[in-house]
């Protein structure tokens, strides 16, 4: 709780209400404000009497959790035989919803497909996805530390499963609309793609990974459309709510583009097409890279960062090639598209690097001024 208005005003707490005094006037309460910022000026009771022209404006109130005003049941006593004095009820949290049960339910059952069957193969009864992959490795295939990305990932998205759960956050605009049932639609998909690329059924579990991408991309974009200004610039609710579906989906956009290469693999294509298939991937990787940072409002630096770690795993594992890549391709391919991956990964940080100085200058070394016009 908080008030704002001349030093003549007072907040004072009984048990669970609040009850405004304004000392300089001989009525015990006047025109008050309740967030978000509504003025009760033109409603016709404040105290529980008739607002009168002649009254003045005596001060603020208000209550950062709250999204309701008060109804005209709202209680009214009487103090020292004094005029009627407005009490306020806290606002009760808001209850839990189907959208965030769902999220708690969708994160545990991806906690479980994506460890249980993507990594450890339930035992050994499936392949891993790891061991699928290096028995169709390509050039874009990255260096095995690179999935390690899927820790903070999880973990991430295990804070948000928690933190949307909360009386301040559960039904925010972020969760309820921006959120909605885009993550579960994303599990579903990414569920399909993991148990296909099990069976090693790769069209379909290709078709599932890009999908699975353009779920993501639609959580991104309904939450940039569903926030205010305000919240776009809290940091807390962006590392919260945000943070974790960024680096899910940059992860994803190499998933996507590595899977097209192995598609070509396990189809047994010649070697020349296989090459000019990880080379496209290579320049599809870099054009989403810049296109996120140049695209406004859409850009960001989190899913150019993701590619760009991932140009650095892919240059890092062609140091040392597999020799069934250099019986396949040629030392000579292998580290041209090693040498590639480099440069791009050059490239790419080139672009990075004044996005993030100019990011950290306008965050942090600018002064952000805000008018309130409070006789309105």
């Amino acid at each position: 709780m908080g008030s704002i208005g001349n030093e003549s005003s007072r907040c004072t707490s009984f048990g669970d209400y609040n009850l405004i005094v304004d000392e300089s006037t001989s009525r015990k309460s006047e025109h008050i404000m309740l967030s978000p910022l509504v003025s009760l000026r033109d409603r016709d009771w404040v105290g529980g009497h008739n607002n009168n022209s002649d009254q003045q404006s005596n001060g603020l109130f208000f209550d950062e959790d709250s999204t309701t005003l008060p109804s005209r049941s709202d209680e009214y006593v009487m103090m020292n035989n004094q005029e009627p004095l407005l009490y306020l009820p806290q606002r009760e949290p808001s209850a839990l919803n189907s959208v965030n049960y769902l999220n708690v339910v969708t994160y545990g059952a991806n906690l479980f497909v994506s460890w249980g069957i993507g990594i450890w193969g339930l035992g050994g009864v499936l392949s891993t996805r790891w061991e699928i992959t290096q028995q169709y490795e390509t050039l874009v295939t990255p260096a095995e530390w690179a999935y390690y990305l899927w820790a903070p990932i999880l973990i991430l998205e295990g804070i948000f499963a928690v933190a949307q759960l909360t009386p301040h956050y559960r039904n925010r605009p972020i969760i309820q609309a921006g959120t909605g049932y885009f993550f579960f639609y994303c599990f579903v998909l990414q569920t399909a793609w993991t148990l296909f690329f099990s069976f090693e059924l790769f069209t379909l579990s290709f078709i599932s990974v890009v999908l699975a991408l353009l779920s993501l991309l639609s959580l991104l974009l309904s939450q940039l459309h569903t926030i205010s200004n305000d919240e776009k610039r809290s940091w807390l609710q962006y590392l919260l709510f945000r943070f974790p579906f960024y680096l899910h989906t940059g992860w994803m956009v190499l998933m996507s583009t590595d899977h097209f290469a192995l598609l070509f693999r396990a189809f047994g294509t010649s070697a020349h097409m296989q090459a000019a298939v990880d080379i496209l991937s290579l320049a599809v990787l870099l054009a989403v890279g810049v296109a996120c940072l140049i695209r406004p409002p859409y850009n960001d630096l989190i899913i150019p960062s993701v590619i760009l770690w991932c140009f650095v795993s892919i240059g890092c594992r062609l140091e040392n090639p597999s020799d069934k890549m250099l019986l396949i391709y040629g030392h000579t391919l292998v580290m041209a598209i090693r040498d590639s991956a480099y440069i791009m990964a050059g490239l790419l940080g080139c672009c990075l690097t004044p996005c993030v100085v100019v990011w950290f200058a306008r965050e942090f070394c600018t002064i952000r001024v805000v008018e309130l016009d409070l006789n309105t």
